[in-house]
């Protein structure tokens, strides 16, 4: 009976210590797997572009975002409890409507006493202009009266101007796009109650190459297109071209947009404007397929030696499957159009052999 319970003690040790090894190997597994990967010494496989000008048709075409023509906020002029605001997101609003209105009672209630004293002080005046007349008054006492009957026309108007400062008014034509208070809340002058924006015309803003610039006018007609409507064509004229140029030498340019179409734009699409240049010329351009991030976030990978370095860059017109670069690259360079999903700065790279 010992016999057998030394032999079933053995066997449990035996089992006890292979759960343990068991248990070690796996946690030395585990703790492996999770060990980080250098992999800044394996090199990701480029392809890239030289970088060269190349040539452009007649037709300038240059990505933009549309805003809005005019954006305001509505605010009170008056501090106090809102006691109407008949206003809602989405609401047409004109401009100079009240849309709501501050409570202004006690002003009211001023005004009137104010009016009283005004009415009074007006009698007193002029009983003691007749009193002067027969010497009955001082010159002194009629300067006193005119003043106080003067100073009290003068706080009549600007209790007048307060109350009518109580009411909330519209400063533009445009839709309500933002409602920050409601009626019952208490505001201070100045703080913003409401958004409102018209986008009966709106705006692109675009910049252009001085190469490009001087072929342009205010007045000129521009076609605006859009992959939110394919096929449609908006007009756009320029309306304001910058007397002065960015660093990189590029001009803005606003194009206005009329929005009375049954196609409704909004502010915030992003379209492409189209200018009639006339000629033909050479531009630096790229691959759109190698901007990392599309034409709204415009950078790339440059290749130098065996790294990848990351380049920010500004466009201008679309040509084809390529883009024109205004700025951020040089002839010669050689960016990368392949395998820069896999790239950081300063990512080891190897070029595929072409």
């Amino acid at each position: 009976m010992k016999k057998k319970t030394i032999i079933i003690i053995a066997a449990l040790v035996v089992i006890v210590l292979a759960i343990v090894f068991t248990l070690i190997n796996n946690k030395k597994k585990i703790e492996a797997s999770k060990q980080v990967v250098d992999r800044s010494i394996v090199p990701v496989y480029v392809s890239t572009f030289h970088v060269e000008p190349l040539p452009i048709q007649g037709n300038l075409n240059v990505p933009a975002v549309l805003s809005a023509n005019e954006e305001a906020s509505i605010s009170s002029s008056a501090s106090g409890k809102i006691i109407s605001l008949n206003i809602e997101l989405g609401s047409k609003v004109t401009k100079g409507q009240i849309i709501g209105v501050v409570d202004v009672k006690q002003k009211e209630l001023n005004l009137k006493s104010t009016e009283l004293n005004v009415e009074k002080l007006g009698s007193d005046y002029e009983r003691d202009k007749v009193l002067l007349q027969g010497n009955a008054a001082t010159e002194s006492a009629v300067t006193k009266s005119k003043y106080d009957y003067e100073t009290n026309k003068i706080q009549a108007d600007l209790i007048r101007q307060q109350i009518k400062d109580g009411n909330i008014v519209s400063p533009i034509n445009g839709i309500i796009t933002d409602k920050k208070l409601i009626a019952g809340e208490y505001v201070n002058t100045g703080v913003e109650i409401a958004s409102v924006v018209d986008i009966s015309k709106l705006k692109a803003v675009v910049f252009v190459s001085e190469s490009d610039v001087f072929k342009l006018k205010e007045g000129d007609r521009v076609k605006v297109t859009t992959e939110v409507f394919p096929g449609t064509v908006f007009n756009g004229a320029i309306s304001f071209i910058s007397p002065k140029g960015d660093d990189n030498h590029n001009y803005r340019v606003e194009i206005a947009v009329a929005n009375n179409n049954s196609v409704r734009l909004k502010a915030g699409i992003y379209v492409i404007a189209e200018f009639n240049v006339g000629g033909n010329a050479t531009v630096l351009q790229i691959p759109k397929r190698a901007l990392v991030e599309g034409v709204k976030n415009p950078y790339v990978f440059i290749a130098s030696g065996n790294k990848s370095v990351k380049r920010k860059i500004s466009l201008g017109r679309e040509i084809g499957e390529n883009i024109e670069v205004l700025s951020g690259l040089t002839q010669g360079e050689e960016v990368i159009t392949d395998g820069q999903i896999n790239l950081i700065d300063g990512s080891k790279i190897e070029t595929a052999k072409k």
